[in-house]
């Protein structure tokens, strides 16, 4: 993470939107970065005054994002940017304009419904994202927390399996873990294998692949050799069953506060797809998710 020169951060106001700029604003914190706001002034179109000058307006709107950052850590607080439209537009353009490193996005916006686990500014930033992009879920339940309130991260968790792009999520959640103070446990799910017909064979090969975690665990540890060897501390977890419930059983039963995963990749000319692993433990995870994109392999 010692690279990352500039973080983007979406906000609207909504309680996750606030959650993910007190990340934004930790992380920016801890490497130094530019952090830059982006709200899309299409979002607050029905609190417009028609009589209110444009100008006025707009400026009365900088005003009250500014005031969503402030308090954040540090005395550099962010530039906001406003831009027209849809965020589905403007966020990604920011990204670009500015040459982010990271992107940072509240799970859900203001137009987000509880039926559905990611908003479309959040899904849309992990299909089409060429850079890591943390994604933050409010806390339901819990009072909101001042943007200025540190981000506690004792324990990071990535899943990985033994693709070049799970490898960079490893490297990606080893600088966090680093740069954060935390663990690290590195996790690998081994889908269950079914034989068919049954009979003999069948059976033998049901307890070969009883054995399956433990060989996975004895292949990982050669991939986290060098982890440990920066000093962080390093835990290896297995476990055999579908890899996104899995995942995230890991990730509450270790008590996760970030969760690493790496995108499926390219599926067609200039399309990066999203994977239904990254998709699902993104949208379901109590604690943020950073999605590591294909490209970063």
């Amino acid at each position: 993470m010692g690279d990352v020169r500039r973080l983007v951060v979406a906000v609207d106001g909504s309680a996750a939107s606030q959650e993910a700029l007190r990340w934004a604003g930790a992380l920016a914190h801890r490497t130094g970065a530019e952090l830059v706001a982006v709200h899309a002034v299409g979002l607050l179109e029905v609190a417009h005054d028609p009589a209110t000058p444009p100008e006025r307006w707009r400026a009365e709107l900088r005003q009250r994002v500014e005031g969503w950052c402030h308090g954040l850590p540090g005395d550099g607080g962010c530039r906001v940017e406003l831009r027209d439209g849809s965020p589905l537009d403007a966020v990604p353009a920011v990204v670009e304009e500015v040459g982010a490193d990271l992107v940072v996005v509240g799970s859900r916006g203001v137009g987000g419904t509880p039926e559905r686990a990611l908003g479309s500014t959040s899904l849309h930033l992990l299909r089409t994202a060429s850079v890591p992009t943390l994604v933050v879920p409010d806390r339901p339940g819990a009072p909101p927390a001042g943007v200025g309130e540190p981000v506690a991260v004792r324990q990071v968790l990535v899943g990985v399996d033994g693709s070049d792009l799970s490898l960079a999520a490893l490297d990606l959640a080893a600088d966090l873990a680093g740069l954060l103070g935390a663990a690290l446990t590195v996790a690998q799910v081994v889908e269950p294998v079914e034989a068919f017909p049954l009979g003999p064979e069948t059976a033998a090969a049901a307890e070969h692949e009883e054995e399956a975690p433990a060989r996975a665990a004895a292949a990982l540890e050669p991939v986290v050799a060098p982890v440990r060897e920066r000093g962080l501390t390093v835990q290896v977890r297995t476990a055999e069953g579908d890899p996104a419930p899995t995942l995230l059983a890991m990730a509450d039963e270790v008590g996760a506060d970030l969760v690493v995963v790496g995108t499926r990749g390219r599926g067609g000319p200039g399309e990066l797809l999203l994977g239904s692993v990254a998709r699902a433990v993104a949208g379901a995870a109590a604690c943020p998710t950073l999605v590591v994109p294909a490209r970063r392999a």
